[in-house]
């Protein structure tokens, strides 16, 4: 056995003798018990935030027309200038 796996096996054996009889059943005991309102929440957390995210989408939609129409006159603009320095060169 290589000192790496040693030095692990001997770190678990610490650990274990750390924990007291039953705790693994206590953990999963408690954890039982709180997961139902604790999901409930989460479930509600993540459709609040759909919720939030569909309307910012919806309302970012319904105002985008005038952007397009600045953009579309930017990229024109742009785009004239580049074919005026290339003429140039």
């Amino acid at each position: 056995m290589n000192p790496e796996n040693e030095v692990w096996m001997r770190l678990r054996e610490h650990g274990a003798s750390q924990i007291t009889p039953g705790f693994a059943d206590r953990v999963l005991r408690a954890a039982r018990a709180k997961a139902s309102p604790l999901l409930v929440a989460h479930f509600a957390m993540c459709g609040a935030t759909a919720a939030l995210c569909l309307a910012a989408v919806l309302i970012y939609h319904a105002r985008g027309g005038t952007d397009d129409a600045s953009s579309m006159a930017g990229w024109t603009e742009i785009a004239a200038q580049v074919s005026d320095l290339e003429q140039g060169l």
